[in-house]
């Protein structure tokens, strides 16, 4: 894949958007099946503030296994009160569909210092 073809991909597979869509579920559906430590994160913080902006695109080949293992991957910085806080991470397959996603939470972040 050459970057004409990934430029094609986004043009046709709107991966930043799908990521987008795919952040949000994510944090819905961290704050509906482990509250406990949802509200240790953001405690009653109004998240609608956060802002999710393209930070990446990317052909990804994991030689970590026997079998190098080739992704896309589209990251996002995800920004709260201003402050960087985490990378949300949208991995899909050459056709687009998706296949994993994590929301990585920056180490010095306002959310991780404590107080």
């Amino acid at each position: 894949m050459d970057t004409s073809e990934l430029r094609k991909f986004i043009d046709e597979k709107h991966p930043f958007e799908k990521a987008r869509e795919g952040c949000w579920n994510w944090i819905n559906t961290w704050k509906e099946e482990d509250p406990e430590n949802y509200f240790e994160a953001f405690r009653n913080e109004d998240i609608s503030s956060i802002e999710l902006t393209n930070q990446r695109f990317a052909l990804v080949i994991n030689c970590s296994f026997d079998t190098p293992i080739e992704f896309l991957q589209t990251t996002l910085d995800v920004y709260f009160k201003e402050s960087l806080i985490a990378q949300y991470h949208y991995i899909q397959d050459f056709s687009g569909k998706a296949i994993d996603d994590v929301l990585s939470f920056e180490k010095y972040s306002i959310l991780t210092v404590e107080d």
